[in-house]
């Protein structure tokens, strides 16, 4: 990994997230969420279905194959309206 590359989850990645209850949840990222007053991660799975894991029951991501970063849209930094 070069310095360069930001360590993290990234929106359009396909994972692999082993928790406590289930084995394995295999999707592509979408974002984060609340559940409650607990932060979950958001994930895209096969047929369509997103699925909402709670962050202090993963185990373990596994990074099946990286963003497309060709489909990144450009995000402003920062915006101001008044």
């Amino acid at each position: 990994m070069s310095d360069k590359e930001e360590l993290g989850l990234a929106e359009g990645g396909r994972y692999s997230v082993t928790t406590e209850k289930d084995p394995r949840s295999r999707g592509i990222f979408k974002g984060y969420a609340m559940l409650g007053s607990e932060s979950a991660i958001v994930l895209e799975m096969p047929g369509g279905r997103t699925r909402m894991i709670p962050i202090s029951r993963i185990i373990h991501i596994d990074l099946l194959g990286p963003a497309d970063r060709r489909k990144e849209e450009k995000r402003p930094e920062s915006a101001y309206y008044g």
